[in-house]
């Protein structure tokens, strides 16, 4: 069978050299293949990449046709072969490995088996205190962002295969993450809807307004600031979606629950006025608990309108007169301690 010029054809290492091998593709003459024509990196000997008895494949370079003489490469072959394989993996998306061999302006050139691409400074994913030519001699992963071999134009990315790390590691928090467990986070921001707070792994909850705290609705701002370091309780995981629901009230205990043991009757409570209403002025005394002054108990005289005595905002001391567990309910009372006075 005659060689052409082009083709691949696999060859027989028979004898190693010191300047190259002697291979037999089953004719009766064998053919030579220097050292530099063996492989697409730099070797000093033969043995560095082949063994007598191995079948490997090589790149018609002269077939002996037009030329004197046969020339045979296994780099060109493997240089064939290798840019295949970079066009299906970029084709599929796939992930790469390379060698970074050089700072250059403007980023990093990178060996992917002999094949060089660049790496643009955009794409590396810097991080703190990380220069692009710390890079050198390490050996990373990339996606393929461009492909061409008739220019040997090749753009690799490494941020996306960060990009795609961190989303993985993400994932694994989620699936990872029980609802009803208590965690800490930090406070990133600050919304009138609600609070997100970085639970770690890359997982943002956010707390809605009603899940900040047991009383009544306040700005978020009031509440949390930003940065503040806080624990929260995870209400709900959507794996689909990857958001997490948080909440701050239920890392504290429910008001309600021992409101006979702290605010007891007989006892003298302080509050702040939050409402007033024609019939009395309701009382907030801690988190989540408030209590109603009717108007007959605002004062041992007789009194018209709850404003005559109380305004929004002051600050009033009552009597515990009644609680009532069931209905969520307090009755204080002014008058009684003005009586004792």
């Amino acid at each position: 069978k005659l060689f052409r010029r082009g083709d691949v054809i696999s060859v027989t290492v028979v004898k190693l050299e010191s300047n190259g091998i002697m291979v037999s593709a089953g004719r009766k003459e064998d053919h030579f293949i220097p050292t530099h024509g063996l492989s697409l990196r730099p070797i000093n000997s033969p043995e560095e990449v082949v063994k007598i008895g191995d079948k490997i494949d090589v790149l018609v370079m002269k077939d002996g046709h037009n030329e004197n003489r046969i020339e045979l490469s296994k780099k060109m072959a493997d240089y064939v072969k290798k840019w295949q394989e970079l066009k299906f993996k970029f084709e599929r998306v796939e992930i790469v490995q390379g060698l970074v061999i050089k700072a250059i302006k403007g980023g990093l050139l990178i060996d992917i088996d002999g094949i060089t691409a660049f790496l643009p400074q955009s794409q590396i994913g810097l991080r703190k205190g990380e220069t692009v030519e710390s890079f050198v001699n390490k050996t990373l992963e990339f996606h393929i962002l461009e492909i061409n071999q008739s220019i040997k134009r090749i753009i690799v990315s490494r941020l996306k295969v960060l990009s795609e790390l961190k989303e993985k590691e993400k994932k694994m928090a989620l699936v990872s993450l029980k609802k009803g467990e208590i965690y800490e986070g930090v406070v990133r921001s600050v919304q009138d809807f609600g609070v997100f707070v970085d639970i770690g792994n890359g997982i943002e909850g956010l707390i809605r307004v009603n899940e900040l705290t047991w009383g009544r609705r306040k700005p978020p701002q009031e509440i949390v600031k930003i940065s503040e370091t806080i624990k929260v309780k995870v209400i709900s995981v959507n794996l689909d979606t990857g958001k997490v629901g948080l909440s701050l009230r239920q890392t504290k205990p429910y008001p309600w629950d021992n409101v006979e043991s702290k605010f007891p009757v007989d006892s003298t409570v302080e509050g702040t006025v939050i409402r007033i209403h024609p019939f009395g002025a309701v009382v907030e005394l801690d988190d989540g608990l408030t209590g109603l002054i009717h108007i007959s108990q605002l004062d041992v005289k007789r009194v018209n309108k709850v404003e005559d005595i109380v305004e929004i905002g002051d600050r009033v001391h009552a009597k515990v007169i009644a609680i009532d567990k069931e209905n969520k309910k307090i009755k204080l009372s002014r008058k009684a301690l003005l009586e004792n006075q």
